[in-house]
């Protein structure tokens, strides 16, 4: 019998949104924690995070040193905060919601202002360390249907090498032996095992559970209840080191050093089962085939460090111009990854089977970015500012632990072709009606970093502050995104003109923080 083919692969275009499959992609996750969606203080946040100009607030301080220059006193603060991710899809003609809700510490920080008793010249040098969430992976997917013209098990025997199924088996002595043959994945070795997969016709020409085969050709001879869960969680968290200064109340000067603490956890799930379990018996020439489960889980963890500069100046009352420039940013990651698969089918019986746990370390290099602010205060009754932030991500890099890039250059390569700079821009307003009471309104838009797919994002947030005579002072903000990002995927590669099921996906997300501060 002829070696079966495989039609489509949809291992790059997956990353640009065209047909992606459930398991994430390196280029895929250089993206992914390459960006920053700034959090920080209830206050910024609400202010939509203009504030490169404005300074006065630690959550400004992930993306402009200068903003603690402006402090004439010591302040605290600590910022819980609760993210939710919300996605609805469309699979096989069934239509699903899901959420995934994350509570976390969107900023932790402390300023102190130390005068230098100068009264011109350099008025104050300051520090800060502060914590600032830069980006929360909290998401949850999921989608249910039936169909009978494809199955993920065909998909994997019409992948499989041409070597004998006998290299697959799981041995007493090298358990682990099979998982790094060549050209063969965990996946298809532990279908193998678990009695999924079978050979046809010659000992290297395979069959899946699924399937039952004519003069025609590989068939399914059911329908199939196809079911997949997608649930991603994570952060990045700047700890931001930080030294500023006052010159005459006019220009304020800055250079931080931030450490990121990253950890992000990506799991997959996909099963089929049989509808009608008499229409896979054995009597019929099938398996008896009833069920199968297949799991992924990945956690990449890891460090990132990025030194940046930052300057603010009062050319006249009332207005501040302000801009910051940051190294490129160096990740240190390591990754480990597992797979588990169960099947049940009359001719095999019911397996179950873990892989042996898969480890990496690399770095990532994202690159360079730059912030320009102009902002405006009216007295201490209103504060508008508006930024401008710009990053190439066509500039990603990805290397081995140590430093050699040609382990990675076909990623490099595409995410050089297909990636690009974006345009941020952050805007936001504040206004005192009372001395003790503000109100605050904020908009971000960030460009799509990928070429061949729209995923720019638009947020729209808003606030209330108020603070005592004492020093303490609260903040409350709510952030919305205002437009969908649509995905589309795959829960296999199609093969031999059988087409794999394919998942349409709409997802958002909303942000609510509360600050608690002390000023002294």
């Amino acid at each position: 019998m002829l070696k079966r083919i495989l039609t489509v692969s949809a291992l790059f275009l997956g990353v640009i949104q065209a047909y992606a499959q459930l398991t994430p992609s390196y280029t895929y996750n250089a993206l992914l924690l390459s960006g920053q969606y700034y959090d920080g203080t209830a206050r910024s946040m609400a202010m939509g995070n203009a504030m490169t100009a404005l300074g006065g607030d630690l959550g400004a301080l992930s993306y402009n040193p200068a903003a603690s220059g402006v402090y004439r006193y010591s302040e605290f603060t600590l910022t819980p905060s609760l993210y939710t991710g919300l996605s609805h899809n469309n699979f096989l003609g069934n239509n699903n919601s899901t959420s995934r809700t994350r509570f976390a510490l969107s900023n932790i920080g402390w300023v102190g202002a130390f005068e230098t008793g100068r009264t011109r010249g350099l008025l104050n040098f300051n520090f800060a360390i502060t914590a600032n969430q830069t980006n929360n992976f909290a998401f949850r997917s999921s989608g249910s249907g039936i169909q009978g013209t494809s199955s993920y098990l065909g998909s994997l025997a019409a992948t499989m090498p041409d070597i004998p199924g006998g290299r697959l088996t799981i041995g007493d002595e090298y358990d682990d032996r099979p998982y790094y043959l060549d050209n063969v994945s965990w996946s298809q070795v532990l279908a193998w095992n678990t009695g999924l997969l079978d050979t046809l016709n010659g000992p290297s020409s395979y069959i899946g559970a699924t399937e039952n085969v004519d003069a025609g050709g590989y068939f399914i001879p059911g329908n199939l209840v196809q079911d997949f869960y997608r649930e991603r969680t994570g952060y990045v968290q700047d700890v931001v080191i930080n030294a500023s200064g006052n010159v005459d109340n006019i220009f304020f000067f800055g250079v931080s050093v931030t450490l990121q603490s990253i950890w992000l956890n990506d799991y997959t799930s996909i099963t089929e089962r049989a509808a009608n379990p008499t229409d896979f018996s054995i009597s019929g020439g099938g398996t008896g085939f009833t069920g199968m489960s297949r799991e992924y889980q990945m956690t990449t963890s890891g460090l990132g460090v990025d030194i940046s500069a930052g300057f603010l100046v009062r050319p006249i009352a009332g207005l501040t111009i302000g801009g910051s420039i940051s190294t490129p940013n160096w990740m240190f990651l390591n990754e480990t990854w597992m797979e588990s698969m169960s099947g049940s089918t009359e001719m095999f019986g019911n397996y179950s089977l873990d892989s042996p746990v898969g480890t990496n370390s690399y770095r990532i290099t994202a690159p360079f970015r730059w912030n320009l602010g102009i902002g405006y205060t009216l007295g201490s009754f209103m504060a508008i500012g508006v930024d401008y932030e710009r990053t190439d991500y066509s500039g990603i890099r990805m290397a081995a632990s140590g430093g050699n890039r040609d382990v990675f250059s076909l990623e490099n390569e595409f995410m050089g072709k297909y990636y690009q700079a974006v345009n941020n821009i952050r805007a936001g307003i504040e206004a005192w009606p009372h001395q003790q009471l503000a109100v605050r309104l904020g908009y971000n838009y960030y460009s799509s970093p990928e070429k061949s797919y729209d995923s720019s994002r638009h947020y729209a947030s808003a606030g209330l502050g108020f603070r005592s005579a004492g020093g303490f002072f609260i903040d409350l903000a709510y952030q919305q995104q205002c437009n969908f990002n649509n995905n589309v995927f795959s829960l296999y590669d199609s093969y031999e003109g059988h087409a794999a099921p394919v998942a349409s996906e709409r997802y958002l997300n909303w942000k609510l923080l509360l600050t608690l501060g002390w000023r002294f």
